[in-house]
């Protein structure tokens, strides 16, 4: 199972750019995820932030350098309308030149996914040639939806983002529904607060996993990333002898 991080979901979360390069290293994530909350108060693509702090896309591929295999995704982090997350990808795009999106259109408390709506904008920007990776709640039906449209992974929501509880058990019969289902890779994304949520997810057949807050519950983000991929890997290890 495949493990991917943001870099803080807080401005008390604090990622400079050997902070940020030292969680990648830790994990073994392919991809850099680059907020566009701020989209409109930069000019260059290279300015986007990584977190909360003083890390950037720009500082962030400079350290890795020319040869990383690491590529950078565009975040529409926080976006409230499908409208608002269509504008702000097409200028993200045009100032980066990014073409895969990690989706998501939230209700007002940041907490839910929108699907009518994060389905709505997928549709506009799968047809505007962008690779897209919607965020919604367990619905095996908005999961047909997605890849009908030509979703490449659908990230599913285990329980409202921060809750750090896992999957909900009110979606737990749904979850396993849309897993069985599955067609295109599927990600646990929300609500992830422990290594044995990692496990848990592994072992129910989640392709990748998702983990942010709860990373830096102890202060240390990249020995908390150091954990979670030792134990995905163990977990993953057992699965296949078994």
């Amino acid at each position: 199972m495949e493990l991917f991080h943001c870099f803080g979901a807080r401005p008390e979360h604090r990622v400079d750019t050997a902070q940020a390069v030292a969680m990648l290293a830790a994990s073994g994530c392919r991809y850099l995820a680059v907020n566009t909350h701020t989209i409109d108060r930069i000019e260059r693509g290279d300015d986007l932030p990584i977190g909360y702090s003083t890390a950037t896309l720009g500082s962030v591929r400079d350290s890795l350098g020319a040869d990383s295999p690491v590529v950078p995704v565009l975040n529409i982090n926080h976006p409230v309308t499908a409208q608002e997350a269509v504008e702000r990808t097409r200028r993200a795009a045009e100032l980066t030149g990014l073409r895969i999106i990690k989706l998501e259109v939230l209700d007002e408390d940041f907490t839910l996914s929108q699907n009518d709506a994060v389905v709505a904008a997928a549709a506009t920007l799968v047809a505007e040639g962008f690779e897209v990776w919607p965020l919604i709640t367990p619905d095996a039906a908005v999961l047909a939806e997605c890849v009908a449209l030509g979703s490449t992974m659908v990230r599913v929501m285990g329980s409202p983002i921060g809750a750090r509880r896992g999957i909900d058990p009110q979606w737990r019969e749904e979850m396993d529904q849309l897993l069985a289902g599955a067609t295109v890779p599927i990600m646990l994304d929300g609500g992830v607060g422990s290594v044995e949520h990692a496990v848990a997810a592994a072992r129910q057949g989640f392709d990748s996993i998702l983990v942010n807050s709860c990373l830096f519950a102890d202060g240390d983000p990249v020995a908390a990333l150091r954990e979670f991929r030792s134990a995905i890997d163990a977990a993953d290890a057992s699965l296949v002898r078994g």
